[in-house]
């Protein structure tokens, strides 16, 4: 698995366990070198802790000599295991007073040859060709200073081990090793989903950030020291795309507004000619190039969230005053316009200009786009309002592209320059409304949701097209 394509998190957890695993290898290294050592240490550690144990179990007689052991330390030990363990009670001298060794004149514990030593408080003996470990401890009694010798063989020591201790000792490993590892896939998830909370709430409010918020920046005093640089170069980065929107929100509404006076002095000269052929598709084509420019000056201003103020309206006026200005010019058109209001139409968080630009540019589109003696219908319902031509409709392939800035249909024969609907995308994207367009065959249907009716996801099937949720968006 490659880090490049993984989750932080998967790669952080990854490292975890390379780090867990890498450090198990070298502890089980470890104990392989040190098995040895450590095995011989233990036998000498365990010898003597048996010796001390015994020496506070010695009893004496009335003369303060070792006569036995407490009875809490049975004789069949050194009975049964006499081959294996060996005791001595021996005097300052080397004498022994006590030994549970059934041989006659059991001598104290020395290696071999040697004489007895009480400094000498660990060393190896062997007996009968078995290696013993061996060690040696003080103990006072009636101000006489006596020493408990204690012996274990080692195949006694290593066969316990074997049999017993070391499976013991790696079922228990094992056991642990499990536990220990559920554990810490447990911890480390919740302890990683917890580390990354500010990056999983970093990102989503990055995604928030649309061309309409370009206002809005991450909070980088929430993230990790190490996340703050990435942090600041995204909110740099947006710094500097909101001042490049900004100006070119601002080159276009200056262009447009610069133009408007030359066209219309323009006008002027081609009216003061003669009334000819000519000057009627002159006067045409300056009206045409008036309103592509009142357009842009339109689409500058809708882009602009500060632009609105949304309150609670109730909706009815404005459609009827958008309807009754269109009816106009339906009538030079020779188009029909029908209007249809549900009687349970209540109040809409709206703009009220926005509304009536909205509705007047949706009716103007299917006006341009219906055939002389079509009709034109505008149904206004509680969740929102659709209009509806009668003209050659859309293709299924281009219904997606009809809310694009200056996209026409291919050999369609509209006046306008592609932007009435892509004004109309504006003002449903600043409202959190949602638009869809529809081709049955004849004519398009256009439907814009308001408010809670307008679905969340909608998806599109054969023949309609919708505009981009605001996140999608594209300045």
């Amino acid at each position: 698995m490659r880090f490049g394509t993984t989750s932080l998190r998967r790669r952080l957890l990854w490292v975890f366990i390379a780090g867990v695993a890498l450090s198990a290898g070298l502890v089980a290294l470890g104990v392989l070198v040190l098995a040895e050592p450590f095995n011989q240490y233990m036998l000498r550690s365990g010898v003597q802790s048996y010796a001390e144990a015994i020496a506070h179990k010695v009893r004496f007689d009335a003369q303060g000599r070792p006569v036995g052991l407490d009875d809490q330390i049975g004789p069949w030990l050194f009975d049964s295991l006499s081959q294996e363990v060996m005791l001595r009670i021996v005097d300052e001298e080397g004498r022994v007073g006590f030994a549970p060794d059934p041989r006659p004149q059991p001598q104290p514990l020395a290696p071999g040859g040697e004489r007895f030593d009480p400094d000498r408080r660990h060393f190896v003996v062997t007996r009968d060709g078995v290696a013993m470990h061996a060690a040696t401890v003080p103990l006072e009694h009636s101000g006489r200073r006596w020493y408990a010798q204690f012996a274990a063989s080692d195949r006694l020591v290593l066969r316990m081990r074997n049999s017993v201790g070391l499976p013991a000792l790696r079922q228990g490993i094992l056991a642990t090793c499990a536990v220990f590892l559920l554990v810490f896939l447990i911890t480390i998830h919740v302890t990683l989903r917890r580390a990354l909370a500010p990056l999983s709430a970093a990102s989503a409010a990055a995604r928030r950030i649309t061309p309409r918020t370009l206002d809005e920046r991450l909070d980088e005093a929430v993230q990790p020291i190490e996340i703050r640089p990435m942090v600041q170069a995204f909110n740099a980065a947006l710094d500097r795309l909101q001042h490049g929107f900004q100006v070119q929100q601002a080159f276009l509404a200056s262009a447009a507004h610069e133009l408007k006076t030359p066209l219309a002095l323009i006008r002027v000269q081609v009216e003061m000619g003669p009334d000819d052929e000519r000057r009627r598709f002159l006067l045409a084509d300056v009206d045409r190039m008036a309103r592509q420019v009142q357009q842009l000056l339109m689409l500058a201003e809708v882009s602009e969230p500060q632009n609105y103020r949304i309150e609670p309206i109730d909706p009815r006026a404005t459609v009827q005053e958008a309807f009754d200005f269109m009816a106009r010019v339906a009538g030079r058109y020779g188009v029909h316009l029908g209007l249809r209001i549900e009687d349970d139409v209540r109040q809409w968080m709206a703009d009220r200009g926005a509304l009536f630009t909205l509705l007047k540019n949706l009716l103007e589109n299917a006006i341009q786009h219906s055939p002389a003696g079509g009709v034109v219908a505008l149904t206004v319902r509680p969740g929102g309002f659709q209009v509806s031509d009668e003209g050659p409709g859309v293709k299924p392939e281009h219904l997606g592209r009809i809310f694009e800035r200056f996209w026409r249909a291919p050999g369609g024969s509209g006046e306008g320059a592609g932007l009435g609907l892509a004004i109309c995308a504006e003002i449903a994207t600043a409202h959190a409304w949602r638009m869809q367009a529809r081709s049955p065959g004849c004519g398009l249907e256009v439907t814009v949701h308001v408010g809670e009716a307008a679905p969340r996801s909608a998806v599109c099937g054969e023949g309609e097209g919708q505009v981009p949720a605001p996140t999608a968006r594209a300045a």
